[in-house]
């Protein structure tokens, strides 16, 4: 073989071996794909959400503790009445006699008061006389002693006769008043909820049970009923605003705020995996929504706190990872004596794996490392960095970030899985432009 063909063949077999060697070298790995955000100022409201029904603030159940048939009910569901309004008349003929009865009683024993007025005007005229035959000496001081007798007596029946009449004048007063009650009037102005008897059904009045005639409630002021968490429950507060969502209006939002909230918890399910504990909030329309009726499914979102001026970041670009570990010097070995720090003696000797009483723990109670909100910056030259975050409250969107972040700072935001589990420290990572697909988004937003 001549020198020209080695030289070739040379040639050959290094050109063949570099690219073996470049193709056996590891390539690094490609940029991952991911959706950017700017950290900003803005203002941040948190909402706390339940669900619900409508209901008349004012209900009334008319009722009457009088027995008797039902003769008449001049109103009908849906009507409404004023207050004062006859609704509905009670057979009342047993009352009228009664009334008449006790009537009766009353100028009887009025009568005999009168009868006993005249006795003692006459008891004090023999007394009168009495006495002066007992001057005389024409009568004996028995004479005058009977005299007097007498006239006590009959004052004595005038003070008991007036006592009995006082005592009929209260027969009458509560005849008068079962009277009353057997006609059914409105309590108050409202509207005509329901109606529990019909004409000619018997009414069981009693003052220990009651029957209800109807149900009337004032829907020119309406609320919502709503059942908000235990863990929720604590940041509402009486005259906080909120939105109110009607199923049956969906195309409106109602302004409300809270009226009142329950000290009373609603347990569901005690004493099992699926316990659930829930407390009422009610929560009144400002202004009573048109055609809505006490019943109707709602939702309503409760505004509990507002933060402006804020840095805030997409509520899905916070994350969680363990901890950064931090360098530990290399423990002393055997015969060597340990000079104590001063920065370091105090609170070493806690349950935290040396960290002061006053650091947070950073191991769960399972033991494993507990992890921390993170958030990953992507640094100028598309190098992601892991952050430690302090959050303070969130929106549906949005949450504020206490520390960690700085206003104009790019965050990743999605896609989730990326985010949650792939994306690590100084990972190059290619953001997207807006619109451009980035394969499973998964969750994108949600509360915190």
């Amino acid at each position: 073989m001549t020198k020209g063909r080695w030289i070739l063949a040379g040639l050959v077999i290094a050109v063949v071996g570099f690219a073996t060697v470049q193709g056996l070298r590891p390539k690094p790995p490609p940029p991952a794909e991911v959706t950017t955000s700017l950290a900003k100022k803005g203002t941040v409201t948190r909402v706390v959400t339940a669900a619900g029904h409508l209901q008349a603030r004012e209900t009334v159940k008319v009722s009457s503790n009088v027995t008797g048939d039902l003769l008449s009910l001049s109103v009908k569901e849906g009507d409404h009445v004023m207050r004062g309004q006859v609704l509905g008349q009670i057979d009342k003929r047993l009352y009228e006699t009664q009334v008449s009865q006790y009537r009766g009683t009353v100028a009887s024993a009025r009568a005999q008061i009168a009868q006993i007025d005249v006795a003692i005007e006459q008891d004090k005229r023999d007394l009168g006389r009495v006495k002066r035959l007992v001057d005389e000496r024409l009568a004996s001081t028995s004479d005058l002693d009977k005299a007097t007798t007498q006239l006590k007596v009959d004052e004595g029946r005038l003070a008991s006769q007036k006592e009995l009449v006082a005592q009929s004048i209260g027969q009458l007063d509560t005849a008068l008043y079962n009277l009353s009650r057997a006609t059914l009037t409105a309590p108050i102005d409202g509207t005509i909820l329901e109606l529990s008897h019909k004409v000619g059904e018997r009414i069981r009045g009693s003052d220990f049970s009651e029957d209800v005639v109807l149900l009337m409630g004032g829907l020119a002021d309406m609320e919502v009923k709503a059942e908000v968490g235990e863990h929720e429950v604590v940041a509402v507060h009486g005259g906080d605003e909120a939105a109110v969502d009607i199923d049956a209006i969906p195309d409106k939002q109602f302004k409300g705020h809270v009226v009142a909230v329950g000290k009373n918890a609603q347990i569901k399910n005690p004493g099992t995996d699926a316990e659930v504990t829930t407390f009422f909030v009610r929560v009144g329309l400002d202004v009573p929504p048109e055609g809505a009726l006490p019943g109707m499914s709602s939702a309503v979102s409760i505004s509990t706190a507002t933060h402006d001026n804020v840095v805030m970041i997409p509520i899905q670009a916070v994350t969680s990872r363990e901890a950064k570990k931090k360098e530990q010097k290399a423990a002393p070995r055997e015969g060597e004596i340990k000079v104590a720090d001063a920065t370091t003696t105090t609170g070493t000797s806690g349950t935290n794996g040396g960290y002061g009483k006053d650091d947070p723990p950073t191991k769960a109670a399972t033991g494993k490392p507990k992890p921390v909100k993170v958030v990953f910056v992507v640094d100028k030259d598309g190098v992601t960095q892991m952050r430690e975050v302090q959050t303070g409250i969130a929106s549906r969107t949005d949450v504020e970030v206490l520390s960690g972040i700085a206003e104009g700072e790019t965050v990743v935001d999605g896609p989730y899985r990326t985010l949650a589990r792939e994306l690590q420290e100084g990972q190059k990572v290619k953001p997207q432009k807006p619109g451009q697909g980035a394969g499973d988004k998964g969750p994108q937003g949600g509360r915190s």
